[in-house]
This record gives C-alpha cells, structure tokens and sequence, in this order.
C-alpha cells in the first residue's frame, strides 16, 4: 500500500486545511474592519470543507486500488478452492461406485454359498 502518498496527501490536506484560514484571518486582522472577518470566516470554512473533501477523496484512491488487488486474489483463491472441491467430489463418487460394485459382488458370493 502506498503510504507515502497518502502521508503527502493528508499533510497537504491538513496544510490547505490550517494555513489557508491562518493567512486569511492574519490579513483580515492587519485590515481590522468587520467585513474582511465575516469574508475570511467564509472563506476558511470553505477552505476547510474542500480541502477536506479533496483529501478524503484523494487518500481512498489507493486504498480502493489496494481492495480491489485483494478481492481479485480472494476470488482466485475462490476459484481454485471450488475446482479443488469438484475434482475431489468426482473422485468421491468414482470411489463410491466402486465400493458398490464391491458391495454387490460380496452379495452376490454371500448368496451363492
């Protein structure tokens, strides 16, 4: 599993998810009036909420990739486990007609004497 993408990703997440409301309140705060708070408060919150977003979408990529690699290995295991089976149960059923010829021939001796 790639986790030295995802560590990139979710740093950079939580860069864009710090930095950017810190820079914008500092700026507000250098200006000092009212309307530049309410506007860097807005632009935090959607700076929070996308880049948060973005993230979450970005950093399950590889991990679906890697859950998808899995779940193909498990049907082959599947797969081979059901043909195993098959040929087992063949044998099994060659194993019983057999032993029912052997049946029959032991009733049939049995009989006879």
């Amino acid at each position: 599993m790639p986790y030295a993408s995802i560590s990139v990703m979710l740093l950079a997440g939580l860069v864009m998810g710090a930095g950017v409301p810190i820079a914008v309140f500092y700026m507000a705060f250098k200006v000092g009036t009212w309307p530049f708070l309410v506007a860097a408060t807005i632009i935090s919150v959607f700076a929070i909420f996308w880049g948060g977003a973005v993230l979450a979408i970005l950093s399950f990529v590889p991990i679906l990739d890697n859950v998808d690699e899995q779940l193909r290995a498990m049907n082959n295991q599947l797969n081979v486990y059901r043909a195993f089976i098959r040929s087992l149960l063949e044998e099994l059923d060659y194993v019983n007609a057999i032993l029912r010829d052997i049946r029959d021939e032991l009733r049939r001796v049995g009989g006879e004497a």
